[in-house]
């Protein structure tokens, strides 16, 4: 517009020495006006900030705005430009929006120079009601920035494949590749930030033109995004995108070849009992296809599908499968170890129902996206020298077997699935770089999200161990341990103990995550001491429940890809702002975390010292197996009481506002001490109140009715274990033997059971079962015997008490049927059902001796006979194998009966018997066996 008015007037009065003169001065008025207004626009902007926080290049990484902040939530380009000095050859294009449960929404932007990307720097503006409450993420100054290529798109990728030199890339299988949805890389041209050498930091002015690939190797196996300087062709970065669980160290029925393919038969979608490797029989989804029903679930987002690679390094569409849907330890507990796909499966769909229950989230990229695993991955065929790993490869989980002893089981267990699937969610959400700091805060909140997961399914399992369930190296608990780091070789303080500095495992992305992990653990449960660098540190926990909101809101708002612990404790701090409020128990909380493991400074938002009074009068009423009712008197504080801290023992069970809490979750028939403290918001605790003791009552559990309606022939009349030793007779087809205890320790156990007979023997079908769930319901999972017999010996049977049954008193059915096979819930015509009480986990008591017993098995091994000399001349001799009565007959080829009597020790005489073949017929009153001899 300057530039218009000069041209005119010089057009109009150049004669005109007072015209020019005036004009002159309206020029220079016009100038100063525009000034002053440039001005005014960067003091508007300065008074709408209420807090700016700057990372280690001196660029906002995180700007709060005040109450009278002008910005609408539309105003994005009019904040990019005042707040982060955006130029015109520069802008930021919006890439996702999201609205979360606080009403909070979320427009995230990519920054742009030239029309070219720069790689890692997206900011995020955070809005309410249609107002801007803040913005975040990274920014980078673009001056004097070369953006014209020399190397073109082909030969940059050439220099990528001489970096990754594998034998054979996932496009080499259009199969594979179509299940990954992948494509061979064409390149994407970008602007690269650079690290600054040593400091591992980013630096402003140092940004790189570069091509970008995906490459995935499937020979060995990697993938990851390749970064190739366009100018030079100099190798500038490699990410992985290959999430492992670990950094790599050597430390039938289940496998039917139905694929998924070509399936036009109906479809229906079922839950099932699954008998897990690692967590128990648990409730799964699956789908019948055609006759066989297969782990597919499509009740959970667009679907969890669980795939057999079948010891191969390909992702085929074969399916794990089953004929009746019940998916037993029988058929899948085998050397295949094919139950771990039932792990897999199960963890797949709790991952999915934590996100969703806990966060909102569908599925890990919040769209629903189907969540595919793939079972018995070889990873010796993809070039690793064992299977002793699983990992996220971009699309799919991937599952090795493991090695067993000095490795690991096949790696399905629950956190590790939580895990995995975990990485799949950085990627869709804060995206951070897998190197150095970024990469460990990615592997860190995969553990975090397995140890929720487990503690959200499994309640029972060791949290803050990560893969205990797998671990069989000798001096290993876990993988890692969140609650104590350095056990597995982690540091638990920013660059303390353990800390690593070197360029393996991507820099330390499995060991420098200890810091985010116990960051974590201390935030959630609370704990006090000196970290590594001297700082001493009281921090008082918030539950697992507040923790894992304040993680999931860092993670999924406020992280960039190149962020730093320092950022990720602004972040955390103000995640805990949004979610609790300014000064909440939480932000203190949240703050000290980080100081104690070594990030920033502790809270200095309160001067308040002094700690609440001490709750008195705890008292416990209403309790019952598994609850209890706490309550107490209120604390008075000197500024107020924001919470109780709620104790079971030493542990931290929950943080409430009132002055009652309702304990659930409790063991039956077991004693317990709860106690209270008080808090402020400065984070001081009282002393502890009163503790008050407490013992549930016992579960009250009503099982099914099974009898025989007719004991006079056969009954039970002896059982043996742990201690029992009960000998009886007919009971009315049902004996109650419950004041009977016998002890079974975890593990291998052996129970000793015989059949009474009033007279001739009979056929007789056993099957025991132990309500290991304490459920009051005999699962097929939880039956221990299952065979028949007609012998009246007694038989001696094994069974294993698997670690996760309960401990303490259960109920066990012994149930004996005649001629068929029975249920535990059944009234048959004749036979006998005793129950009695075991008691899981008990010390084993030798109450009987096993060695004249016969193992129970198949009638036609024990209903047997022996028959010498064989050819006979004057006597043939008959013994029973099991000594039972019965009689015989002596048959020739032409069907006629030439002899028949009584088994008895005397021999039967066939001396008056023309030399032949003969048929000898032993009967013992309900079956029938023959054999051939010869006569002499």
């Amino acid at each position: 517009m300057c530039y218009f008015f000069v041209k005119f007037v010089a057009r109009t009065n150049q004669n005109n020495k007072y015209m020019k003169t005036k004009l002159l001065g309206k020029i220079a008025l016009f100038a100063s006006v525009s000034f002053l207004a440039l001005e005014a626009s960067a003091q508007d902007a300065g008074k709408n900030v209420k807090q700016k926080i700057t990372d280690e290049r001196g660029k906002p990484s995180l700007i709060v705005f005040n109450e009278k902040s002008t910005y609408k939530s539309s105003d994005s380009q009019k904040a990019f430009t005042e707040q982060l000095g955006l130029k015109v050859n520069s802008n930021f294009s919006k890439t996702k929006s999201e609205t979360d449960k606080l009403g909070f929404s979320h427009d995230k932007f990519q920054l742009y120079h030239e029309g070219i990307k720069v790689e890692f720097s997206t900011y995020t503006l955070h809005s309410k009601s249609g107002k801007l409450q803040s913005m975040s993420g990274d920014f980078y100054s673009l001056d004097k920035v070369n953006t014209q290529p020399v190397l073109s798109k082909e030969q940059a990728f050439g220099r990528a494949l001489k970096k990754i030199g594998a034998k054979k890339y996932l496009w080499d299988s259009a199969e594979d590749a179509t299940a990954m949805n992948y494509q061979k890389p064409t390149g994407e041209l970008v602007l690269l930030p650079m690290l600054d050498g040593p400091t591992s930091k980013l630096k402003d002015n140092n940004l790189r033109l570069a091509y970008k690939f995906d490459i995935y190797a499937s020979l060995p196996l990697s993938r990851g995004d390749v970064y190739i300087d366009a100018v030079t062709g100099e190798v500038l970065l490699y990410n992985a995108i290959i999430k492992h669980l670990g950094e790599y160290s050597n430390g039938s029925h289940a496998t039917s070849a139905e694929t998924s393919k070509g399936k036009a038969s109906t479809v229906a979608f079922v839950a099932a009992n699954a008998a897990t490797r690692y967590s128990g029989t648990q409730s799964i989804q699956t789908t019948l296809s055609g006759s066989s029903y297969i782990l597919s679930d499509a009740t959970r987002g667009l679907g969890v599908q669980t795939y057999n690679s079948a010891r191969t390094a390909t992702y085929p569409t074969t399916n794990f499968t089953d004929v009746d849907n019940n998916w037993t330890a029988t058929e899948f507990n085998n050397t295949n170890k094919d139950n771990g796909a039932l792990d897999a499966h199960w963890g797949a769909e709790k991952t999915y129902d934590y996100f969703s229950t806990k966060h909102g989230r569908n599925s890990y990229d919040n769209a629903g996206a189907k969540i595919k695993s793939y079972v018995h991955y070889n990873l010796i065929a993809a070039g690793y020298p064992d299977n002793n790993n699983a990992f996220w490869n971009g699309s799919v989980m991937t599952y090795g077997d493991g090695i067993g002893t000095g490795g690991f089981d096949i790696l399905t267990a629950l956190d590790v699935a939580g895990h995995e699937i975990g990485h799949a969610v950085c990627s869709n959400t804060a995206n951070l770089t897998y190197l150095n700091e970024s990469g460990a805060m990615n592997e860190g909140f995969s553990d975090i999200w397995g140890a929720c997961i487990e503690f959200s399914a499994a309640p029972t399992k060791s949290t803050w161990l990560i893969g205990e369930d797998i671990e069989r190296r000798t001096g290993h608990l876990s993988l890692r341990s969140m609650s104590n780091p350095n056990a597995e070789g982690q540091p638990d303080t920013y660059k303390g103990t353990y800390w690593y500095t070197g360029t393996a495992d991507s820099g330390g992305v499995h060991t420098n995550s200890g810091v985010l992990n116990h960051w974590f653990y201390i935030l959630s449960i609370g704990k006090s001491g000196t970290n590594d660098i001297g700082s001493a540190y009281n921090v008082t926990g918030i539950t697992i429940a507040n923790a894992e909101k304040i993680a999931y809101r860092l993670e999924s708002v406020y992280l960039t890809a190149s962020s730093t612990y320092a950022n990720a404790r602004t972040y955390g701090i103000q995640s805990a702002v949004d979610l609790f409020g300014a000064g909440s128990a939480e932000v203190i909380a949240t703050t000290n975390a980080f100081y104690a493991v070594g990030v920033g400074a502790a809270y200095a938002g309160s001067a308040d010292t002094i700690a609440p009074s001490t709750p008195a009068g705890l008292a416990a009423s209403g309790t019952t197996s598994t609850t209890t009712n706490l309550s107490w008197t209120a604390s008075t504080d000197n500024v107020a009481v924001t919470g109780y801290n709620v104790y079971q023992g030493a542990t931290l069970k929950a943080t409430v506002t009132g002055t009652t809490y309702v304990v659930s979750g409790l063991t039956a028939a077991t004693a317990y001490t709860f106690s209270v403290k008080a808090k402020d918001a400065a984070g001081n605790l009282s002393a502890a109140s009163n503790v008050v003791n407490v013992t549930t009552s016992g579960t009250t559990v009503t099982y099914c009715v099974s009898k025989g309606s007719n004991a006079t022939s056969e009954y039970i009349d002896y059982v043996g274990l742990g201690g029992i030793a009960n000998t009886s007779g007919a009971n009315a087809g049902y004996g109650n033997f419950t004041a009977l205890t016998g002890n079974v320790p975890y593990g291998s156990n052996t129970i000793l059971f015989s059949a009474g007979f009033s007279g001739s023997a009979y056929t007789e079908y056993w099957k025991i079962w132990i309500d290991y769930n304490k459920n009051g319901v005999f699962e097929t999972a939880e039956q221990i015997v299952s065979g028949s017999s007609s012998s009246s010996a007694n038989l001696t049977a094994t069974f294993t008490v698997p670690t996760t049954a309960l401990a303490g008193a259960t109920r066990m059915r012994v149930s004996m049927k005649y001629n068929a096979a029975q249920t535990a819930c059944e009234t048959f015509s004749y036979g006998e059902v005793e129950d009695y009480t075991v008691n899981i986990g008990g010390a084993a008591i030798a109450g009987f001796n096993t060695s004249f017993a016969g193992d129970l098995g198949n009638e036609n091994n024990i209903f047997d006979y022996t028959m010498s000399p064989n050819p006979a001349n004057e006597f043939l001799n008959v013994k029973m194998a099991d000594n039972r009565s019965a009689s015989f007959r002596v048959i020739n080829y032409l069907g006629q009966q030439v002899e028949s009597g009584k088994i008895s020790e005397n021999a039967i005489n066939v001396s008056k018997l023309g030399a032949g073949i003969y048929l000898l017929e032993v009967n013992d009153g309900q079956k029938r066996m023959t054999k051939k001899f010869i006569k002499k």
